[in-house]
């Protein structure tokens, strides 16, 4: 099922080009119409009764004809008008992608369009990226492997899950909502909850989308099972995503184990190579062999560990381990953060992942 959505509307040239757009580029979700006589509009809602109609303003609309199902929005010219004649409004003069977004929320107010995206696959990469060692380069590294495959030409979704998460300093966008948003929402547990997470999705300019970090990093540790496998469920694998990266705490939580065993194709655990970090990989594969007979699902198997930020240093070596090694990357000394992704990007270890 795909959101209907009319526009009403004299201006035949701008109606080709904003239908056409849509329906290209957001296929799955919406199916686009024009109109330009108010009387074929009416016939189209009694078939689409739970459609979105985007009407231009000041042209004359009998609401006693629109069915009470039907989501209802002004077309104005300018920018930040929230309310026209007591009805929604949106700039038609906009990015696709915006107008897009404006449509879902429209849409989503309604209570009784209890509506769920639909993809065409679920995503079959699931990497997620810990330590349990802080400063091993963990959030850089996740972004990096994010990055490599956007560039590749894959659909690629990054979500930062750690309590203190910096998703700003690796990805940007112009949205406003972080994950804070989302979380609220989650627990919410309203209707639509999927058009909701799609507004508050942001796509960097290398293609990775993601959710902002939290605004309040308490958000993000309040955060339970349920909350997570319905970020997954209704959400993340209704996007035809190619690969889905996650970046997290190693946290002794129902969430983190739920990540492990369900949802995780592949663990990517980070360490340096020092004696101390050696010790907590250790531990946490010991960690993982005990989910693994808990759950009765196999965990080792998929586990990579991941030596960064490598020196010369005495301390530093490269341990046996009951799981395979993925490879090392050594200290870039004086590189700033963006040059230090790229670099990790570029690595030929990803091969295997």
């Amino acid at each position: 099922m795909r959101i209907k959505v009319a526009f009403l509307e004299m201006d035949s040239k701008y109606l080709n080009k904003v239908v056409s757009a849509l329906n290209e580029k957001f296929s799955n979700h919406v199916e686009a119409s024009s109109f330009t006589n108010p009387k074929y509009l009416i016939e189209y809602l009694n078939e689409n009764r739970n459609a979105v109609v985007l009407a231009k303003e000041g042209l004359p609309i009998d609401f006693s004809k629109i069915p009470s199902e039907t989501s209802f929005a002004y077309l104005v010219e300018a920018y930040g008008v929230a309310e026209c004649n007591g009805q929604k409004a949106i700039c038609n003069y906009q990015k696709v992608s915006d107008l897009y977004k404006d449509i879902l929320n429209v849409f989503s107010e309604k209570e009784s369009n209890n509506y769920r995206l639909q993809g065409k696959k679920e995503s079959e990469n699931v990497i997620v990226f810990t330590s349990p060692k802080g400063g091993t380069g963990c959030t850089t590294t996740a972004c990096a492997y994010a990055l490599r495959k956007a560039r590749e030409g894959k659909k690629v979704f990054y979500l930062n899950l750690e309590e203190l998460g910096t998703v700003w300093m690796n990805f940007t966008a112009d949205g406003k909502y972080t994950m804070s948003d989302v979380l609220f929402t989650v627990k919410s547990k309203k209707a639509n909850i999927s058009i909701k997470l799609e507004l508050y999705l942001q796509v960097d300019k290398s293609g990775v989308e993601f959710f902002d970090s939290c605004r309040n990093p308490y958000d993000i540790f309040s955060m339970k099972e349920e909350n997570l496998k319905t970020i997954f469920e209704e959400y993340l694998f209704t996007k035809d995503y190619d690969y889905i990266v996650i970046d997290t705490n190693f946290v002794m939580r129902d969430s983190f184990k739920l990540l492990i065993t369900q949802y995780a194709t592949k663990v990517i655990c980070l360490g340096n190579g020092s004696a101390n970090a050696n010790e907590k990989i250790r531990k946490a594969v010991g960690v993982f062999q005990m989910m693994e007979k808990e759950s009765e699902c196999a965990i080792l198997n998929k586990t990579l560990v991941l030596y960064n930020n490598m020196s010369n240093r005495p301390d530093c070596s490269i341990i046996e381990q009951p799981v395979a090694t993925l490879g090392a990357i050594n200290r870039f000394g004086g590189a700033t953060q963006t040059q230090i992704m790229e670099e990790i990007a570029k690595e030929q270890f990803w091969e295997n992942v």
